[in-house]
């Protein structure tokens, strides 16, 4: 394949891919409090490191079952399950189990530890309104 053609199927797959992203993140929940898309939530990877912005992507489904797939920086992904608004377990990985866990409901934020990494995912992500 000779480089034009070569450059242009790139450009194509990478349009269609930025496309897709923009369309996922378009759909996004917006928060009930100040009607502005929530971009990201507040995350660390491991114990005793400051939280940083991961963005996140949400999938419900009709028997009040929330996943919010959290995305850290590094491209490390952890699943995080609710049930009726309720933190239940969080998705395998190389780096545990998710069964590890700890969370408490903080001034409208779900404060959570999974193995090593924390997460504070908003209410109303979990909610759906």
């Amino acid at each position: 394949m000779n480089a034009p053609i070569l450059a242009g199927t790139c450009a194509v797959i990478l349009l269609g891919a930025t496309q897709a992203f923009a369309e996922q993140h378009g759909k996004l929940p917006r928060s009930s409090a100040d009607g502005n898309t929530l971009k990201s939530v507040a995350c660390a990877q491991e114990l005793g490191t400051p939280l940083e912005e991961c963005s996140y992507l949400i999938k419900r489904d009709e028997k009040g079952k929330t996943t919010v797939t959290v995305v850290f920086a590094n491209g490390f992904k952890r699943g995080l399950f609710f049930v009726d608004g309720q933190f239940l377990k969080a998705s395998v990985t190389m780096s545990g189990v998710g069964t590890d866990t700890d969370w408490s409901l903080r001034d409208g934020t779900h404060i959570i530890r999974v193995d090593r990494q924390r997460y504070e995912v908003p209410s109303t992500l979990i909610v759906d309104n």
